[in-house]
């Protein structure tokens, strides 16, 4: 099977940029199954834990929590197992026993394949934690702290006015925070209004329980629009009576695009782009769901490139490469949004047709296969013309699983490679 990669013919980033958005994180990330078992982490997770990774494998995230705080932790990881993703504060236990505050989100591969396990994300919280005492301990100190560190540091009373904006505001949000103006601003100014209810909820339930906050939302930015912000907010009490609130703000537009890209790594082929096997099978439940609850038949089918092996023979791997970009391509611009194409590894690809449902469409689309990958490629090395063979399901039996259809399409395949290539083999399931 051809698996190097031609980066110079790609959009997207390449395997090995995806492995060091993950490895070189500044924040810890591990990866959980779904019984919160540790299977692999980055290099930030071993300088938060005095761990290495290879000691954590197989062993429970709930291990290096604190035992006041493993039940929180427990309830978290399975309100993210079943698809809702909130972030929360823990302290882990440092290999040298020293306790290390922490704020972590868990982070499903996505929310229609929970079974193939999570992302753990976790930001070492000290220097929250750290400034807000150094708040309580001096307001001067707070002040110092407050001008020169890159996070924007805010005070607010309970009637939600502005008492202070740090001056790093004007890098993170574009506006200058020394004018006298931002004392009148409306509450949650630059706040998106998707995200104004929540922000609302936490600040009142800081003053009214004395309970702390972290949360994600978005907020604007004068010039680039809206960013991805965490903001943890701190309530401040004198002799029980509450003072202000000590909400800190970062930037964390990068990570979520980190995130994303990791997520997306997970259901994608990283050499064409088109879902993987992983993503190929959430579509295919969903769909046979769809045929059982609804009656909405669908059609599955199996395709590989004729005689690829002697392609990489002749020509090369990355002429290989080429190759099963372009046929991906055509194939995804002939299906677009009919169904899903997904690439199973090597040469051998698989489609999901939502609306095609009797054997004359089934004909017609496979025709036009047919007729578009028959067209010459050009590689760096040579000019290539290749021909596929297909094997085709009608899918409309009810109450069968995902190995019955796949099976079908199978069989139809091999019917083609019995006869010869160039073919197709349509039956019904």
């Amino acid at each position: 099977m051809n698996q190097s990669l031609n980066n110079g013919n790609l959009a997207k980033p390449s395997k090995i940029d995806y492995k060091s958005l993950f490895k070189l994180n500044t924040d810890g990330i591990v990866t959980l199954n779904i019984h919160g078992n540790i299977y692999d982490g980055n290099i930030a997770v071993e300088k938060l834990s005095g761990r290495t990774i290879q000691e954590m494998i197989h062993t429970s995230f709930l291990d290096y929590v604190v035992e006041e705080d493993k039940k929180d932790a427990y309830e978290c990881f399975k309100l993210a197992i079943n698809g809702t993703s909130k972030e929360s504060k823990f302290v882990f236990i440092h290999k040298s026993g020293e306790l290390i505050p922490c704020v972590v989100k868990f982070i499903p591969m996505v929310e229609t394949n929970i079974e193939k396990g999570l992302f753990l994300v976790i930001k070492d919280a000290r220097v929250f934690d750290y400034l807000s005492t150094k708040y309580r301990e001096s307001q001067l100190n707070f002040k110092i702290i407050a001008e020169n560190v890159q996070d924007v540091i805010i005070l607010m009373d309970d009637q939600k006015n502005y008492l202070y904006i740090s001056p790093s505001s004007e890098v993170m949000f574009g506006y200058d925070s020394n004018h006298n103006n931002h004392v009148k601003r409306e509450p949650y100014f630059n706040i998106h209004p998707d995200y104004l209810e929540l922000i609302d909820q936490s600040f009142n339930n800081a003053i009214d329980n004395g309970i702390p906050f972290s949360i994600t939302l978005k907020a604007l930015h004068m010039t680039k629009g809206w960013i991805w912000t965490q903001l943890t907010g701190t309530p401040v009490f004198d002799k029980d009576k509450f003072k202000h609130i000590v909400l800190v703000a970062r930037d964390i537009t990068l990570q979520k695009e980190n995130e994303e890209k990791l997520t997306y790594l997970a259901f994608h082929d990283s050499l064409t782009g088109l879902p993987n096997r992983r993503f190929f099978e959430i579509r295919l439940r969903e769909t046979i769901e769809k045929l059982n609850v609804e009656g909405e038949t669908f059609s599955l089918l199996l395709f590989d490139i004729d005689n690829f092996k002697e392609i990489n023979d002749s020509w090369g791997h990355e002429a290989g490469d080429q190759v099963i970009q372009e046929f991906a391509k055509r194939i995804q611009g002939i299906v677009a949004d009919d169904g899903v194409v997904a690439r199973l590894g090597g040469d051998e690809f698989v489609v999901i047709l939502y609306h095609i449902q009797s054997e004359n469409e089934v004909e017609k689309f496979i025709a036009k296969i047919q007729q578009e990958t028959i067209k010459k490629i050009v590689t760096d090395k040579t000019e290539i013309t290749m021909t596929s063979s297909i094997g085709a399901t009608i899918c409309t039996t009810k109450n069968k699983d995902e190995s019955y259809f796949i099976n079908s399409a199978d069989v139809a395949l091999y019917n083609v490679k019995e006869k010869g290539k160039n073919r197709y083999h349509i039956n019904f399931s």
